[in-house]
């Protein structure tokens, strides 16, 4: 990746002369991890795939939204420069120019859904280069007289998944508002420069203090990462092997049974079952999953744009021995204490935990996304999905749902380097069937359930 170096000074050739201001440390961290390889840059992408039911869908009302949307979260507005051999940031201060919602007509091609995903693949997957290129892309892809695709990417150094939900919130909110006659509330945010500031409050305070001594007890000793792949590859690709499935009407409804059997809610026991499916799997009895977490824990802050996410340890030892109940409640606890502790720093708890300073995750990403409100759209149907997600060093489950009762997505991306599509679409197939057995048995040791299915999992 190449960047340019300029000077922060007024009347200079290649100044910028707006104001510029640091980076966060998960920006530092994105920074970092754009220099690993040249030909691999970090984004986040999803889309909206809207279908007319009752109204027209109006590209321009949503285009509007979304635009004004991104003018209060900056996010899309962010550039970055080097400044005496460091990254700063600013926000380009002509919005008309540095971000737009195109149209992409696809409908005449042969195969529109095919050529819409080929386009999106494109663009989330093509290497940026960061003090030149814009942080983000949106279009609208056409794929039927009644059916389109809304579509954003932005660089993972500008967007963490949470902010690329706000601007996705921002613009249906805002559409729904506008068609249905009603004035949008703009409730309080922080602007980039102070969410920066914010971060820097707290890496100076004695509240990282605190998380730094729970993080150096938690990854004391940490086991290995688990993989199902036969060898590690040590490169990052930026094309996925990936396949999806919606769960089915029947574990669903069993999810939600022993959800509030547990007393707690779907998201832990589906990053319990997959951690338990991994130790089977791998044939492992100590499992570090990693988590997603939003770095966010304040209003403003939550509803502001910018990069902030943070990656943390889940470590479950002796899988084998628990229950999906006792399991279930292990993976809660320390769902609870990432939670508590989520402003620490991959790359300080990675330091503390002794790993190889290019290693990206502490072993397969959980990310979990459940929407507090259902995702619904003025006068059509619409679902949600996303493409990319971040850095993937060997094997990513998303989880998601975009609203209480609607479908949960199931999407298990695979370093392709390492898996082929064929593995990564076998590996789903059989965390579905665990995954069934796992709901099904909630007293049984995890031990007995996997030897039960044992000849359909295992892996070396």
């Amino acid at each position: 990746m190449a960047v340019t170096e300029v000077v922060d000074g007024p009347g200079e050739p290649g100044v910028v002369e707006q104001r510029t201001f640091g980076l966060t440390a998960a920006q530092e961290e994105m920074w970092a991890a754009e220099q690993l390889q040249d030909d691999y840059s970090v984004t986040v992408a999803h889309y909206l795939d809207i279908t007319d039911d009752g109204h027209p869908f109006d590209p321009e009302v949503f285009r509007r939204g979304v635009i004004e949307g991104a003018r209060l979260l900056e996010t899309a507005y962010s550039r970055f420069v080097l400044v005496d051999g460091e990254p700063r940031q600013f926000v380009d201060p002509d919005p008309d120019v540095a971000f737009d919602v195109t149209t992409v007509d696809l409908r005449s091609e042969p195969d529109p859904l095919a050529a819409a995903h080929e386009w999106m693949r494109a663009d989330h997957t093509a290497t940026m280069d960061l003090t030149a290129d814009p942080m983000a892309v949106s279009a609208f892809i056409r794929v039927a007289d009644d059916r389109t695709f809304w579509y954003l990417r932005g660089h993972h150094i500008a967007f963490d998944g949470f902010a690329a939900l706000t601007c996705l919130h921002e613009g249906v909110d805002r559409y729904n508002a506008a068609l249905s006659g009603e004035t949008y509330e703009v409730a309080p945010r922080a602007t980039l420069a102070e969410v920066t500031a914010d971060d820097e409050r707290y890496r100076s305070g004695s509240r990282r203090d605190a998380d730094a001594a729970h993080w150096s007890e938690r990854v004391a000793d940490l086991p290995a990462p688990v993989s199902l792949a036969p060898a590690q590859s040590g490169r990052l690709h930026p094309d996925h092997a990936i396949a999806g499935r919606e769960l089915s009407a029947d574990t669903r409804t069993m999810l939600d049974a022993r959800a509030e059997q547990f007393g707690g809610s779907a998201a832990p026991l589906l990053a319990s079952a997959f951690g338990a499916f991994l130790a089977v799997a791998a044939d492992r009895d100590d499992v570090v999953l990693t988590l997603p977490i939003t770095g966010r824990v304040t209003a403003k802050i939550k509803r502001a744009g910018g990069m902030v996410a943070n990656m943390l340890p889940v470590r479950v030892d002796a899988v084998a021995r628990h229950t999906p109940e006792s399991l279930v409640a292990v993976v809660g606890s320390e769902l609870t204490g990432c939670l508590r502790h989520q402003r620490y720093r991959f790359a300080d708890i990675a330091r503390i935990a002794g790993l190889d300073e290019r290693r990206v995750t502490f072993g397969p990403i959980v990310n979990l996304v459940f929407f507090e409100k259902p995702l619904q759209l003025h006068g059509a149907r619409v679902s949600y999905h996303i493409v990319s997600s971040g850095i993937l060093e060997d094997l990513r489950i998303n989880l998601y749902q975009a609203g209480a009762g609607l479908p949960i997505r199931v999407d298990l991306h695979g370093n392709s380097t390492m898996y082929s599509q064929a593995e990564i679409a076998a590996h789903l197939d059989a965390f579905l069937v665990f995954l069934d057995e796992f709901l099904a048995r909630p007293g049984d040791p995890i031990a007995t359930i996997g030897s039960m299915i044992r000849g359909g999992l295992t892996v070396r």
